[in-house]
């Protein structure tokens, strides 16, 4: 029962941690979308982990900030073939 519980949280956790992440890319593409001098391609990893840190207090390196920007701008139907590849 026990593990069960923490298997519960530690999930819920994960869900928490993603969509606060997800929300802080979808933040950036948004607000550059807005602005008509930048483009929702202009938006890099790097804004991403700063927004994340900023809003959340939460530190991702700068290939998490990447898989969290591209698969926001993939959802918001942008093309992301002009990112660079992060190695694994």
């Amino acid at each position: 029962m026990i593990k069960k519980l923490r298997a519960r949280k530690t999930e819920r956790l994960a869900r928490q941690r993603h969509n606060r992440l997800m929300s802080a890319a979808e933040h950036l593409i948004r607000e550059a979308v807005l602005k008509p001098t930048t483009s929702p391609e202009q938006v890099t990893a790097t804004q991403v982990a700063c927004l994340a840190f900023a809003r959340h207090e939460m530190r991702i390196d700068e290939a998490e900030a990447a898989d969290y920007l591209a698969a926001a701008l993939v959802e918001r139907g942008y093309n992301t073939d002009h990112m660079p590849a992060v190695p694994a």
